[in-house]
């Protein structure tokens, strides 16, 4: 019987049983990334977003230095607006050196990721499976609607990836289009405007580089 056990310690310590997953954690996470955009701190947003969200960033940027009008055009609007803004607002030889995650930080300190829409997302039926979890969206009644965001344990901690975000962006994008009763490009070149009190010229639909 003693040799038993001895052989059973020796499986556990070889193959330990995996740590439960814990939720809270992950609720914490997107807590943490409200918080960051409620109070402007772009490189604490950053910090709490996947590497995949960092790298879909720098192909923004990747995007603002390179795209010809046609480029441009063949974006969705959403995608457009973001790529357009880090054109109009930042200096060629700067953006190509930031990394997805400065840009993150500045675009959250410039007010571009709304604020006011993540505070007012709350999320239910958070799933954990190993290093990847899932939140479904709750509606304002509190009912679960088809959209869930996803995180992943990264480098210690769980981290959300904005893939899911920008897709709810870009239904927000096409409604206030529609609502706005522009074209896509008055409503881009209002925004860049409205955004930095610059209004663009027709150079904007030419790549800098």
């Amino acid at each position: 019987m003693r040799s038993l056990s001895l052989v059973l310690l020796f499986v556990l310590l070889a193959h330990p049983l995996p740590a439960v997953a814990d939720p809270d954690a992950v609720k914490a996470s997107f807590a943490a990334y409200q918080d960051a955009l409620l109070t402007s701190d772009g490189e604490g947003a950053a910090a709490v977003v996947t590497q995949g969200s960092r790298d879909h960033y720098r192909s923004y940027a990747d995007q603002a230095l390179s795209l010809d009008r046609q480029g441009l055009e063949s974006l969705h609007i959403a995608d457009r607006v973001t790529v357009m803004l880090l054109r109009h607002d930042l200096a060629p030889d700067r953006l190509a050196q930031m990394t997805g995650g400065e840009i993150i930080a500045y675009a959250v300190k410039k007010g571009w990721i709304d604020k006011d829409s993540a505070a007012q997302i709350r999320l239910g039926n958070y799933q954990v499976n190993g290093d990847f979890a899932t939140a479904t969206l709750l509606a304002r009644d509190g009912k679960e609607t088809p959209f869930k965001l996803e995180f992943l344990n990264e480098d210690g901690g769980w981290r959300l990836d904005l893939a899911e975000m920008l897709k709810l962006a870009r239904f927000g994008i096409d409604f206030a289009v529609e609502q706005s009763g522009m074209t896509e490009e008055e409503f881009i070149v209002f925004v860049l405007e409205y955004s930095s009190g610059r209004k663009p010229g027709p150079d904007i639909w030419d790549p800098p580089l």
